[in-house]
């Protein structure tokens, strides 16, 4: 049965405005998981959805993905509402344009009245059904959306065409952002393709494409990492009190407990800590499917120290723009990968100090240097304009939402 209790959104279309309160009701009472399974037979690359792969509709964004050899996998069409269960806090979370299976890690949510889709994907959309799910497994290293708490989430059910007025703008809001993602993403493919002919292919010593200014100026010279750069090796002896930083694959150099939303190093166990400032580069061995042979990023967040596991470094000549734009490229990873001992940590690069120091560094003239270096930049500044013009419509979206949904926060069952 609905719960009767009443409610108001604080914004309201005008043609509703004397149309009453809203009901407030479970979300169980309106959708229902998905039980229909198939087998490995059945599926195919182009219609199965995992954790790995899931989307939210407005990216528009299909990413490859490898058939499992076996387990079972449940049926979804068109309409339905596809939730990872790990994480919670990453917001995997799509509405299906398309008939497809999805892997065992996926919850698949089927409205009872197909009617109500487009408005309950945007409630299980929302921050505040993620934050509820995140709120029931608090403490849990791993955390899974829990499937009979999820449905126990209190929702606003407005009439019918008001849902479907409220669900009309937050789709045309979805269409506009997933329009400058698609633009943000083919200037990052612009760039990446500018990178590739502005530095020297393996094996080469000219660039593809050069400056009208540089093009009769010979030959790039290939030197040693070790040759201008110096390793940084100053430990934290004399325990001070600076941030952790970590060298991640998507984000650069970051502040641990920034990233991991939590301190993972006590303050006590940071003696062996390596001291990096500003323009330091780190090398973090860590393989993972962005950074094939692991990362190296350029610190611009102040002092701070770093795992003994990371490589620290120091230009001493050159320009560090420059460089800084080189190791985005992937020029450099076959040198790595022909050094590296694998062992027994396949998911780490093995390399002595000795070969990594010796990486081949190109090094044309210095102002040369700087006017590729000013270029990428330009093309940065550009990207991350676009990217902020994407954040802001996705603030002005949530904000929105939590006008145009009744309040139902603290009515939300507690743990």
């Amino acid at each position: 049965m609905a719960d009767t209790t009443k409610i108001l959104p604080k914004l309201r279309f005008p043609e509703f405005a004397n149309d009453g309160e809203w009901e407030k009701v479970k979300l169980g009472e309106v959708v229902t998981f998905c039980n229909s399974k198939c087998n490995r037979s059945e599926l195919r690359i182009d219609t199965y959805i995992s954790t790995e792969n899931i989307r939210q509709d407005f990216l528009g964004i299909k990413r490859a993905v490898n058939l499992p050899q076996n387990g079972s996998f449940t049926k979804f069409r068109i309409g339905d509402i596809l939730v990872s269960n790990i994480r919670p806090y990453l917001k995997k979370i799509w509405q299906a344009n398309f008939d497809g299976a999805a892997s065992n890690d996926v919850l698949v949510f089927r409205t009872k009245n197909q009617n109500y889709d487009e408005y309950v994907a945007h409630l299980i959309k929302s921050d505040a059904f993620v934050n509820y799910c995140m709120e029931g497994a608090k403490g849990v290293k791993m955390p899974r959306g829990d499937k009979s708490t999820m449905l126990e989430y209190s929702i606003p059910l407005p009439s019918l065409p008001e849902q479907q007025k409220i669900a009309s703008l937050l789709t045309s809001l979805d269409e506009q952002i997933s329009a400058n993602t698609k633009k943000l993403e083919a200037l990052k493919a612009h760039k990446k393709s500018l990178m590739q002919q502005l530095f020297p292919a393996n094996g080469e010593k000219t660039p593809k494409l050069r400056f009208p200014e540089f093009k009769n100026t010979g030959e790039w010279k290939v030197v040693k990492l070790g040759e201008i750069a110096k390793r940084i090796t100053l430990k934290n002896k004399d325990k001070k009190s600076l941030p952790v930083l970590t060298n991640s694959a998507s984000g650069g150099i970051v502040k641990q407990e920034d990233y991991f939303d939590r301190e993972i190093v006590s303050k006590d166990n940071l003696i062996n800590y390596y001291i990096v400032s500003d323009d330091d580069f780190v090398y973090n061995p860590r393989i993972s499917t962005i950074a094939p042979v692991g990362p190296i990023s350029r610190n611009k967040i102040g002092e701070g120290v770093m795992s003994p596991l990371y490589t620290v470094f120091r230009f001493v000549e050159g320009d560090v723009d420059f460089f800084e734009h080189y190791f985005k490229t992937n020029n450099w990873h076959q040198y790595l990968k022909d050094k590296a001992n694998f062992g027994a940590r396949f998911d780490r690069m093995n390399i002595s100090t000795e070969d990594f120091m010796g990486l081949p560094i190109p090094f044309p003239p210095l102002t040369e240097q700087q006017k590729i270096a000013s270029f990428l930049s330009s093309l940065d500044d550009i990207i991350q304009a676009q990217d902020n013009k994407i954040q802001k419509l996705e603030t002005y979206k949530n904000g929105l939402m939590q006008q145009l949904f009744a309040n139902t926060i603290d009515c939300q069952p507690t743990y």
